[in-house]
């Protein structure tokens, strides 16, 4: 049973990437989350397996204090780790020496593009990540363009792949073209997930509740439970 927002998606730790920059940028973002009824959370930061290392032991570190933190508040969020991977060739090399982060003790893994990635790249990242045992996310899928169309679906057929949309995509509607495309994609159960994506507190916010009441009326509450809501293990 959904007992809050699972937020797979969230630039929360500090210090890492281009999210929260300070140890109190990352506790009020923690405070936010509460406040939006998040109750399970990821700790995405970027990463780019193969080209630019990871600091796995301050990563872990400021994990720890994000988790003391909501202990300490009386948070019930469960802080989970994983990473954002931004796919790049380098991958293929770096999947035969090491493994993966996944999405806390899942199989799967959020992946990223850049925007202009053709299709044939994110098929073969697909494959690549399919084949080597994991199973791939693919964060904020309504940023590319190779996706606009009908391969869109042909993926999701052909590869075990799950599609994250942000909420911000649903809350601020930009172009009636892209809107009418993404409400088709909800409408039509495409989507797995919707997740914050949040950077910050000002322009790049938490914004599940919004997001939620802004699918009450293409999908059923089952619907949104499934994409939104914590409970059962990842799917």
């Amino acid at each position: 049973m959904a007992t809050g927002f699972r937020d797979i998606h969230a630039h929360f730790i500090y210090g890492i990437d281009d999210g929260a920059q300070t140890k109190e940028d990352m506790l009020a973002m923690l405070d936010d989350a509460h406040l939006c009824g998040i109750s399970e959370l990821y700790a995405t930061s970027h990463s780019t397996p193969g080209i630019q290392h990871f600091p796995e032991e301050v990563y872990f570190a400021r994990l720890a204090e994000a988790r003391a933190y909501c202990k300490e508040k009386g948070y019930q969020i469960k802080i989970r780790s994983g990473t954002e991977i931004l796919y790049t060739p380098a991958l293929k090399n770096y999947l035969e020496r090491k493994p993966l982060r996944t999405m806390g003790k899942s199989d799967f893994v959020l992946i990223e593009f850049v925007p202009d990635i053709s299709y044939a790249e994110v098929k073969e990242a697909v494959s690549l990540v399919e084949g080597a045992g994991y199973i791939p996310i693919l964060a904020h899928v309504e940023r590319y363009e190779c996706l606009q169309s009908r391969k869109i679906w042909r993926l999701k057929k052909e590869h075990n792949v799950r599609y994250q949309v942000n909420c911000g995509t649903l809350v601020k509607r930009k172009g009636f073209l892209r809107t009418r495309r993404i409400r088709k994609w909800f409408r039509k159960g495409l989507i797995d997930y919707v997740a914050s994506d949040m950077h910050d507190l000002r322009s790049r916010r938490n914004r599940m509740q919004e997001a939620a009441r802004m699918l009450e009326g293409l999908c059923s509450q089952s619907e949104i439970s499934r994409m939104m809501y914590s409970g059962e293990p990842l799917t």
